[in-house]
């Protein structure tokens, strides 16, 4: 331990360009990200993370850097990590978008709880739709990758690099417009059945106005939609476990295209 500690203030640089890399990634990725989770404990898991890496990591060449360049440096790691910690957030925020859609056709859209792991207010559905997602992709391995993405990222664009192009931005960006075709993916079944049972329910209402249909409809819809919820679950790993490995591959071909 003594030794990596002299290795980090030998290459004081490079310890913190690293550190800045890793922080920004963890302070957008779900779960670390969230209230819930302490701050020193994220600050310690990110300076442990960035001993580790500190000794495979090849240090920026020109150790006399001048103020300008080691702001420009610092923001290179910075649009690095957001991109990573984007990439993995954006599968979440999919997820989420369909529960809230799921929660809208149940007639629960006042019915809105915080979140333990965005701090945000959230129909029910979201919530269960996110915790599932979560646990989904720890069980795809979805961390490990995440690490493993972190390391090819200083290979792919080592610390002296430079600002990046303009393919890396639009490649970033048209891979955010995919949020809403992930909450359609795994919404799909059970907005598909809700919205035929609405107009099920507005066609009884014009054939038999002296049904009550309104208050027929809460439970029929409630239940049905619980139902069709499970069955998203049960879709859900055919679609996450794509679009794990579709984050983590836009993000390879981003950093390659980051010079």
């Amino acid at each position: 331990m003594n030794a990596l500690y002299q290795l980090a203030w030998s290459d004081f640089g490079s310890f913190v360009l690293i550190f800045v890399r890793i922080s920004v990634v963890f302070s957008l990725i779900p779960y670390f990200s969230s209230e819930s989770m302490p701050r020193r404990v994220r600050a310690v898991i990110v300076f442990f993370l960035t001993m580790i890496l500190l000794p495979v990591v090849a240090p920026f060449k020109n150790a006399e850097l001048s103020l300008a360049a080691l702001i420009m440096l610092l923001v290179q790691d910075l649009i690095i990590g957001v991109a990573i910690g984007l990439a993995v957030s954006i599968i979440f925020a999919g997820v989420q978008t369909a529960g809230q859609f799921v929660g809208f056709q149940m007639g629960f859209a006042i019915v809105n709880v915080i979140d333990p792991i965005t701090g945000v207010d959230a129909p029910v559905t979201a919530n269960l739709f996110y915790l599932c997602a979560f646990l989904l992709f720890l069980a795809f391995g979805g961390d490990h990758l995440l690490i493993k993405a972190l390391v090819q990222s200083f290979a792919l664009v080592p610390l002296d690099g430079s600002l990046p192009q303009s393919s890396f931005y639009m490649g970033m960006v048209r891979y955010a417009a995919g949020i809403f075709s992930i909450a359609l993916k795994v919404a799909a079944p059970a907005i598909g059945i809700l919205l035929l049972l609405n107009v099920a329910f507005g066609v009884m209402a014009r054939a038999v106005p002296q049904m009550n249909v309104f208050m027929m409809s809460f439970p029929v819809t409630i239940t049905l939609g619980f139902i069709f919820v499970i069955i998203s679950f049960k879709l859900m790993p055919f679609f996450l476990e794509g679009s794990v490995k579709q984050a983590f591959d836009v993000i390879r071909t981003a950093l390659q295209a980051y010079g």
